[in-house]
């Protein structure tokens, strides 16, 4: 958009052809105030992504990858193109509305000194995602989630601290960990910190980001003034395929930022969530497709407990 741009927004695409030039449409529409370039990094994608890019958006920057990178890898593959000292990550199943990215710059500039800025998401019908920002894991959040008292209290921030459950998205509030989504970070945090670390395939790396960056003293904080759709997940064709890899990428978080015995007792719990969903499937679900891909996810223990 401009030779000097002030931020650099980075989309990493596979198989979502369709979400991705909707959010680059909406993208383009809703951005006026802020110069920007768009890298556009397409993970070996066989649904036509990228020539459709190149066709109806010229200004974007399209990079094939000719292999899949995962998220990780395709955000550094963008980054390493892109020139701008603020950088964005923003999804492909993402509808940008009421001037999201601009407001997002915005506030960052003012709240310079926390290093980590997001905003609030939302469904496709416009009520409230909450799947954009949580609590760094501990032994009461495991708990509560292995045996679902967290999605049955969601609203409590006793019982779903993890989500901040009681948080209305209303206010601006300082979280441990925002979503890969609709992110944004300095350069010069991003160098300092080496990026996303590209061992996590997808899923939790924007986790361990954060949580590095909590430990240089950077707080990431969010905006309620900067509000997007994110459909989530778009990219999998399947349940069991999607919670292999949350899983595994929970298990990688814990294993880098835990130690000793708190390590071993926070896996173990994330095999107790595994196991539970089992048997809620088996007891109020059986026979259904759900039931079958959280018996898939449990067989497949031995891989996603390992992590990376």
């Amino acid at each position: 958009m401009n030779s000097s741009p002030q931020l650099s927004i980075i989309l990493v695409s596979y198989n979502t052809r369709d979400y991705t030039l909707r959010a680059l449409h909406s993208l383009y529409e809703e951005t006026t105030s802020t110069k920007f370039e768009v890298i556009l990094v397409d993970n070996d994608s066989k649904d036509g992504s990228f020539e459709a890019v190149q066709e109806q958006f010229p200004q974007v920057q399209v990079f094939q990858t000719g292999e899949n990178l995962g998220f990780a890898g395709g955000v550094h593959y963008g980054v390493a193109r892109s020139s701008a000292p603020m950088l964005l990550l923003l999804n492909p199943d993402t509808v940008v509305i009421d001037r999201a990215v601009d407001n997002l710059y915005n506030f960052a500039q003012q709240n310079s000194s926390n290093g980590i800025w997001g905003g609030v998401t939302l469904n496709n019908d416009m009520t409230l995602n909450t799947q954009h920002a949580w609590s760094r894991h501990n032994f009461t959040s495991l708990i509560f989630s292995a045996f679902g008292l967290s999605r049955i209290f969601s609203d409590s921030c006793f019982f779903n601290k993890a989500n901040y459950g009681c948080w209305k998205r209303d206010t601006v509030k300082e979280v441990d960990v925002l979503s890969g989504c609709f992110f944004m970070t300095p350069r010069d945090l991003w160098n300092k910190l080496g990026g996303l670390d590209v061992s996590f395939f997808m899923y939790a790396e924007e986790a361990d980001y954060c949580l590095k960056a909590s430990k240089l003293g950077y707080q990431p904080i969010v905006t309620p003034d900067a509000r997007l759709i994110h459909h989530g997940g778009v990219s999998h064709a399947n349940l069991a395929a999607k919670q292999i890899k949350l899983l595994r990428g929970k298990v990688e978080l814990i294993k880098r930022h835990d130690s000793g015995l708190t390590k071993k007792i926070y896996i173990g719990l994330i095999w107790l969530y595994s196991f539970n969903k089992v048997l809620e499937s088996k007891l109020f679900k059986s026979g259904t497709a759900e039931a079958a891909e959280w018996k898939k996810v449990f067989l497949e223990r031995a891989t996603w407990m390992k992590g990376y």
